[in-house]
């Protein structure tokens, strides 16, 4: 999902601070890196939730028949699923005793009336996150595939290299599936992997919900590919390095995905000498994975610690950039220099940085904890039916991850993970209602609400975005989020809207030249190209009034391919 979602830190869910674990650079020597307060065991963590995933699903789904687990096991017999099922299976998937085939996610879709391949791309998010970047292929095994091999992936090659072709995702799905279980794979001419990475990256950067998902995962695959990644490392360094470029963060920190060397040495470079702030946000991002799975060297790492120590330090850029150094320095505790301790506890007097240097949270905890049991309290009254023995202690960890989590990345899997739930519509309207208080329009809080509406919101929910975008007397930061979720939040706006914001905005700004209002038009204009609003991006292409940073991404949106865009819905 452009410039928003992107390769994520799973985090665990049961509430305990877990211990420090080593990260060890490719040459050996050990880097220590602190796990958050809520780091806990990787596979119980990701397992449970896939099994929670389908255990809310179940409960909570269209059908109140699905209640009775012996009724959901008798019918499971069925469509893609040959054999009988018991209670006691349907149990063990959903308490994560053991993973769920692919075949049984897709009879869960079946069953509980779900779009095709919606779980099974959350599913691919959650186990991405968890997996070695050294791994392929899906942690999600698919059955075999029916059609000849060889036959089969030379078309989808063909198609993916071609210029006129749409696809789909899960023909992206198929198609990097195939190429993993052939890591050995010759491609001729040498030029299609290029051809395959750049577009299959321009569709993902393009790309929204589960359509998103697919490309990402596909996207991870290659990055990984033995033979296809210095193609997809390049793809991705070449278009951050363009300053026309239009999305940033997705494309750089999408680098988290690959050890290759080029990877590493393209992020230290947008971290030390950036195209712009985005890109080095990104950079930042990649870093954290990067760091869980070991990628930098001993020659890297001291490059890396000076520049996360100079940026946590350095309070004159983009808002969300100081605490996410921050809490890769808290990560990297035996790297900070004496003179660096002793900076740090200037830093003490900033409520967000104390938390995150001293907890690895944008809150205090008990604070927020108060206010995660009272969303979850109102999202659980929210759902349809009550379920009798059923208490939910997954929910108020995915909506603290979600709303205090000092990596956006984090926060926006949780996001994502809660969004494919029926908790979905009740927790946007909680939110909604959150954000019409004045008192939670001034919290810190507030924006991880909005980005949160980014991936939960609905149409109602969309009224909400529009009106904080054009809103007087509310801060800065509370503007330019909700300018930046407007291309994502369910429902469409119509002209009007759009001309309303930008004329209010473009007007504060050629008044005063505030930062916020120019954030705000160009945030909108990328909007309007996740919408496919082509008219209204043509006017702010042709008004000679607009910031040029703004008429230059109208143009960028405008000469993206067709192709590219209508496979993107796919």
């Amino acid at each position: 999902m452009a410039e928003a979602l992107r390769t994520v830190v799973g985090r665990a869910i049961n509430g305990r601070v877990g211990a420090g674990r080593s990260t060890t650079g490719r040459r050996g020597r050990p880097y220590r890196a602190v796990a958050g307060p809520a780091d806990r065991p990787r596979l119980p963590a990701h397992q449970h939730r896939v099994g929670w995933l389908l255990r809310v699903n179940r409960l909570y789904g269209r059908s109140e028949r699905w209640l009775r687990s012996a009724a959901f096991a008798e019918a499971f017999q069925g469509g893609c699923w040959a054999e009988r099922a018991s209670i006691y299976q349907i149990s063990r998937w959903e308490t994560a005793a053991v993973g769920a085939p692919y075949l049984a996610i897709r009879r869960y879709e079946e069953l509980l009336d779900l779009p095709s391949h919606h779980l099974v791309a959350l599913v691919d998010t959650i186990h991405r996150d968890a997996t070695s970047t050294r791994k392929v292929s899906p942690a999600l095994v698919r059955s075999p595939d029916r059609l000849a091999a060889s036959d089969r992936l030379d078309e989808l090659v063909e198609r993916a290299a071609s210029s006129t072709d749409l696809l789909t995702g899960v023909e992206w799905d198929e198609l990097t599936r195939r190429l993993a279980a052939a890591p050995g794979m010759v491609i001729t001419p040498h030029r299609a992997w290029a051809d395959i990475a750049e577009r299959l990256l321009s569709e993902t950067i393009v790309a929204d919900g589960i359509a998103w998902m697919q490309r990402y995962e596909a996207l991870s695959r290659l990055l990984a590919h033995p033979v296809g990644q210095q193609a997809a490392v390049a793809a991705c360094a070449s278009l951050a390095a363009d300053p026309t470029n239009q999305v940033f963060v997705e494309t750089v920190s999408v680098l988290d995905a690959s050890d290759h060397p080029d990877a590493n040495r393209y992020v230290l470079q947008q971290l030390v000498h950036p195209t712009n702030e985005r890109a080095q946000y990104g950079a930042l991002l990649a870093s954290v994975r990067k760091l869980r799975f070991g990628h930098f060297t001993d020659t890297e790492m001291p490059r890396l610690v000076a520049i996360i120590q100079e940026l946590t330090f350095d309070s004159t850029r983009r808002d969300d950039i100081q605490p996410l150094a921050a809490e890769l320095l808290r990560r990297l505790p035996n790297t900070i220099s004496a003179a660096s301790r002793t900076r740090l506890q200037a830093l003490a007097a900033d409520p967000t940085l104390e938390q995150v240097l001293r907890a690895g949270r944008l809150a205090d905890q008990e604070a927020s904890q108060r206010l995660v049991a009272r969303l979850a309290g109102a999202v659980t009254a929210g759902m349809p039916r009550d379920v009798p023995h059923f208490r939910d202690d997954v929910l108020p960890v995915l909506l603290d991850e979600m709303l205090f989590h000092p990596v956006f990345d984090v926060r926006l899997l949780a996001a994502i993970t809660v969004s494919g739930t029926p908790y979905r519509q009740p927790l946007a309207a909680v939110l909604a209602a959150e954000l019409a208080r004045p008192a939670v329009l001034g919290a810190s809080v507030a924006p991880a609400m909005i980005e949160a509406l980014r991936l939960v919101g609905g149409a109602e929910q969309r009224a909400v975005i529009e009106r904080l975008i054009t809103a007087s007397g509310v801060p800065a930061r509370i503007t330019v989020a909700s300018a930046q979720a407007i291309g994502h939040v369910g429902g469409r706006s119509e002209d009007r809207f759009w001309r309303q914001a930008i004329t209010y905005h473009a007007g504060l700004w050629q008044r005063t030249r505030r930062p916020a209002n120019a954030a705000a038009l160009s945030s909108l204009t990328y909007g309007l190209g996740m919408t496919r609003n082509r008219a209204m991006l043509h006017r702010l292409r042709a008004d000679d009034q607009m910031p040029e940073q703004v008429r230059a991404a109208a143009t960028w949106w405008l000469n993206l391919s067709t192709v590219v865009y209508e496979s993107a819905n796919q």
